[in-house]
């Protein structure tokens, strides 16, 4: 996926930001790498999140999200409380966030009990929330994997799909339904200076199955990137455990899936994931082997 901004251009609308906000300039902090989207803390605690024109749509919902969810006492990133957000600031699209001071990863009970009580919520009455498509952009991955990809990896992939999709509708038909995070895993949770742990990245929260939030963790296990003891403590705090469900070996296929698709897309401006791309085609062709998945690529 191509890059939202360089480096000076997201400078100048965080620059533009911080000036609206009657903020200083001189203090602003780029948090990690800029992909999708450029990351800055601004001074009086408060982020700023920049990303393209393309992405207004996703930002408004996770602004709404983000306020029920604050509305409703389950501890997430709050937007800062202005006027018309997303702001559109030189072209681009801006969130703004009440930062988390000191913040560290969040443990996998925390994660637990924070999905625990997402799950348990009404479903919003005053705004809509998207159906889950668990599915979202994974021909688009595999369409930027053309050419990078051996060929006969890439139609497995694209075999596979058709495979996942009535797996999927067959696995997910009669499962009741709920608010979702769509993306849970322990890098989304937080822990802040007073010890309180929250959600965060909210642009993929929908209306869908519990079980496609406990999947990951439970993924993540089988990958080694959760010890067991973590799994378990997950498993305490949540008080279920999903691979106890019929469904959980097609939800898994699912997820990883999705995580190699994602990871081919990228080969293309990253040749170094070959070997990595390799591994994960290796492992869906055969689902019972053991994984050898390296994380945080």
């Amino acid at each position: 996926m191509a890059t939202v901004l360089n480096r000076e251009a997201a400078y100048a609308v965080a620059e533009a930001v911080a000036v609206r906000l009657g903020a200083e300039t001189a203090g602003l902090k780029l948090l990690g790498p800029i992909a999708d989207n450029a990351v800055f803390r601004l001074p009086g605690g408060v982020v700023a999140r920049i990303s393209s024109p393309a992405s207004y749509e996703r930002a408004a919902h996770e602004v709404r999200i983000g306020g029920w969810l604050a509305a409703h006492g389950v501890p997430a990133v709050r937007p800062l409380e202005v006027a018309d957000l997303p702001w559109s600031v030189a072209g681009q699209v801006v969130t703004l966030w009440h930062e988390v001071p000191d913040a560290s990863m969040a443990s996998t009970a925390e994660l637990a009990e924070l999905l625990r009580r997402l799950h348990a919520l009404p479903v919003p009455s005053d705004f809509g929330l998207p159906t889950l498509d668990p599915f979202v952009r994974v021909e688009e991955h595999l369409a930027a994997a053309a050419g990078a990809l051996e060929v006969t990896d890439r139609q497995f992939l694209v075999d596979q799909l058709d495979v996942l999709r009535p797996a999927y509708a067959d696995a997910a038909a009669g499962l009741p339904v709920c608010v979702i995070h769509g993306d849970a895993n322990r890098k989304n949770a937080i822990r802040g200076r007073e010890g309180i742990a929250v959600l965060l990245d909210l642009e993929r929260s929908s209306l869908g199955p519990r079980e496609w939030d406990l999947v990951v963790p439970a993924v993540y296990q089988r990958l080694g990137w959760y010890s067991d003891p973590e799994y378990d403590a997950f498993v305490d705090a949540y008080g279920w455990d999903i691979r106890a469900w019929d469904g959980f070996a097609v939800f898994a296929a699912i997820r990883e899936f999705r995580m190699t698709a994602w990871l081919v897309s990228r080969l293309a401006r990253e040749p170094r994931l070959a070997a990595e791309a390799g591994r994960r085609i290796a492992s869906l062709r055969n689902p019972d082997s053991p994984r050898a998945w390296t994380p945080g690529v």
